[in-house]
């Protein structure tokens, strides 16, 4: 009977994956957002730079840019682009006035 219950939590069981720790972020490049969002890397470059408005959540390592991937400042930043049938202004960001 001692011997089931030892086999019986492996990697993967239900049990063990509902007590998993939550993941951390993945790390991307602009390259790499860029290629996930469809998106030209300079336009991604663009929205990271201090003159930008509402820039794209990042961690700055020196001169390296990195962003989290799945994390929720970058989830949020999107949500904020998702353009409505009440937002006029098309294109711009949710929540932003036009100018």
């Amino acid at each position: 009977m001692q011997q089931d219950m030892q086999n019986s939590n492996k990697p993967g069981d239900a049990v063990t994956e509902a007590f998993k720790p939550p993941s951390r972020y993945e790390f991307i490049d602009s390259k790499e957002l860029a290629a996930r969002w469809g998106l030209p890397e300079s336009w991604v470059r663009e929205q990271v730079r201090s003159r930008s408005i509402d820039p794209i959540p990042h961690v700055r390592f020196e001169k390296y840019v990195r962003f989290r991937w799945g994390s929720p400042e970058l989830e949020d930043w999107t949500e904020r682009r998702i353009v409505s049938s009440s937002n006029r202004a098309v294109g711009r960001a949710l929540g932003k006035e036009s100018t």
